[in-house]
């Protein structure tokens, strides 16, 4: 999960202190105004800003909003003053993550592949 969206999740849940964070604080209060719009996420806001989840869950409801809104995310990434990074997930909701690195001319063929199950290799 991308440390910005946990800022932006402490900011809204209203633990974040000091005054070099004025604009994870301004995100904090974006996420409060559209959470605020919507029943279930308000709810997420709600459980955060009383300590009933840790931020890391508020913070997984943001990464969803934004994943749904990229104007919401391209607000976000502007307030805080650093671009957001989101997670990809799969059909079952497991995080993925993928890294290519390639140097000179690199492979003629790449294959990647997101599961790969081996069950029996005789």
């Amino acid at each position: 999960m991308d440390p910005i969206l946990l800022s932006i999740a402490t900011a809204a849940a209203g633990t974040l202190a000091g005054e070099a964070a004025k604009g994870i604080v301004a995100a904090g209060r974006l996420v409060k105004e559209r959470f605020g719009r919507d029943e279930g996420r308000e709810l997420v806001l709600l459980r955060a800003e009383t300590g009933k989840i840790p931020p890391e869950g508020l913070a997984a409801a943001i990464e969803q909003a934004c994943a749904e809104d990229p104007e919401f995310r391209r607000q976000l990434s502007e307030l805080a003053g650093k671009p957001i990074q989101i997670s990809q997930v799969n059909q079952a909701g497991q995080q993925v993550m993928f890294q290519n690195n390639f140097h000179g001319d690199g492979p003629r063929n790449v294959v990647q592949g997101e599961t790969i199950n081996i069950r029996d290799l005789h």
